[in-house]
């Protein structure tokens, strides 16, 4: 959303929601023994609209499994049954998936990640959010003891 200066996605055109498709279709198409889990959300619509807080997780539905927080449950156990539908099928995806099996070098992996701005910037602030939490975290033991 940085990079495109658009502040507001149709759910299942959000590119989180593109990007986690695209990897759980590719995952089930060439058998990766692993499980895709999404576990960051936004509003895709935008903060302003209502039920928008629950757009990806709605948008994602049949994923593996998910890690959501208390408060998207709440806004999940308000909505209606009918608005919770299958979006992702293992079989189907996989199907759907036009992406080639692949296996990094080095090199090769180097120019990927050099194309992946939103992996970067998503990892920068995972790492730079931890640190401070474990800097946060070690003042309060040193204070504390």
């Amino acid at each position: 959303k940085k990079q495109s200066g658009t502040e507001a996605y149709a759910p299942d055109a959000d590119p989180g929601v593109l990007s986690v498709k695209r990897m759980y279709a590719y995952f089930r198409k060439y058998g990766y023994d692993t499980i895709c889990m999404p576990a960051s959300w936004r509003p895709s619509r935008g903060a302003d609209v209502e039920g928008s807080d629950v757009d990806e997780i709605l948008a994602l539905a049949g994923v593996d499994e998910m890690t959501i927080p208390p408060p998207l449950l709440e806004s999940l156990s308000g909505l209606e049954s009918s608005a919770v539908t299958r979006k992702c099928s293992a079989e189907s995806d996989a199907a759907a998936c036009v992406d080639p099996n692949f296996t990094f070098t080095e090199e090769s992996y180097a120019t990927y990640w050099e194309t992946d701005g939103c992996g970067k910037d998503k990892l920068k602030e995972g790492i730079d959010a931890f640190t401070t939490e474990t800097e946060n975290l070690i003042k309060i033991l040193i204070d504390k003891f």
